[in-house]
Order: C-alpha cells, then structure tokens, then sequence
C-alpha cells in the first residue's frame, strides 16, 4: 500500500511542482474556451485512503517509541530507530501526499475521451480549477470526466440559455441560467460564483465537485 502511496505521490509531486505558478484561473485552459464554466475537484477517496496510512503510520510509530523506551530492547535499538526513521519518512511522505490533495490539485486526464486540454504556465496538466467549455450548438452540454488517479469517470450534464455577446472584438455567445441537471460524483455543489445566479455569465460561475 506505501508503494502506490509513493507512486502516487510521485506524479502529484511533479504535478505540484508545474502548478506552483498558476493563479487561479488565469491557466484553466484552453484561454479561448467561450462560453465556459468553473471546474474544481476533490479526490475524498483518495483522501480517506492517505488519512488510513496516515493513522496506521502514526500508530507504529507511537508502538516503535514504546519499545525502546523498554530497556530490554537494548540490543535491538539500532534496528527499532531505523524502522522508526523509515515510518516516519513514509508518514512525512504522506502527509505531502494530503496537503496536495487538500489543496484540490488535479489533473484531468480526459473528457468525453479528448485529452491534453489543459495546460498550466510551466507546461503541466496539474491545476485547482479548470475551465470546462460549453456547447454553443445546444442549450444542454454533457461530459464525461476521467480524472487522473481515479478508477471510474464521471458524467455531468448542465443546461443553460445562450445569447450573443462580443469578447475582444469577436461575437460569439455567453450562456446564462447555467444549472446542473445531471451527474455522478460522489458530490456536487454549485453553480456559486456571484450573488445573482441566473443573471451571471458561466464565466463567473463555479461547480465543485467531490470522487
């Protein structure tokens, strides 16, 4: 279990390195997506799964110290403070491994089967919010995520009203109304973003979503 944690920690490692200089929007990919709305995500499994290595780490540990705080154990102590060391880089290890996932960095591997969408300033895929695009031939749009490190995609399916608008000199549309109709994650909240929903542009608006 340790080694998929590292295997994990791994590639969320270098995805934590790329994100460090994306702000927060500004690099949710792709920059011509109009209209578009506001996708952050928390992995919960993953994060239950590191906060029971978490627990039984600490539990080791916490039996290691009783045992050469026993002197009896004397010959052995070399052994007992290097398994200590060992645990604790695992512990050390996985509290990163949290941290990371708490702060919602993600990658997403692809949707309705389309991949590398997202880009972050250093070349990355890695990014605590995302700029999904919205359909302007309907009024319905539907996806399929498949997100890094998860076992199972996940569908949403939104609708919304669309509508002209100019954005640097081009017409093109905006979509209003926006709401949720449909999805499969574990979680769902939104859209948020401003205080009048239904007069607010998808652009301003945010779904976030737990799996």
């Amino acid at each position: 279990m340790i080694k998929t944690a590292i295997k994990y920690f791994s590639a969320l490692t270098l995805g934590l390195a790329l994100f460090w200089a994306c702000e927060p929007c500004e690099d949710c990919g792709p920059d011509n997506a109009y209209p578009y709305f506001n996708l952050s995500i928390l992995n919960k499994t993953s994060l239950d799964t590191l906060n029971e290595y978490k627990t039984r780490l600490t539990a080791e540990i916490k039996t290691i110290n009783t045992a050469l705080d026993n002197p009896e154990n004397a010959p052995v102590v070399d052994s007992l403070n290097n398994l200590k060391e060992i645990k604790g880089d695992s512990l050390t290890l996985i509290n990163a491994i949290i941290k990371t996932t708490n702060n919602k960095i993600i990658s997403i591997a692809s949707i309705n089967g389309e991949t590398n969408l997202f880009e972050n300033k250093n070349g990355g895929d890695s990014l605590r919010k995302f700029k999904i695009p919205i359909n302007t031939n309907q009024t319905e749009s539907e996806y399929v995520f498949q997100i890094e490190f998860a076992d199972t995609t996940h569908q949403l399916k939104i609708r919304y009203e669309l509508s002209d608008t100019v954005i640097n000199n081009k017409i093109t549309k905006s979509a209003k109304h926006l709401e949720v109709i449909e999805h499969q994650f574990d979680s769902l909240r939104g859209p948020f973003g401003c205080r009048s929903i239904s007069e607010c542009i998808s652009n301003e608006l945010e779904i976030y979503v737990e799996i």
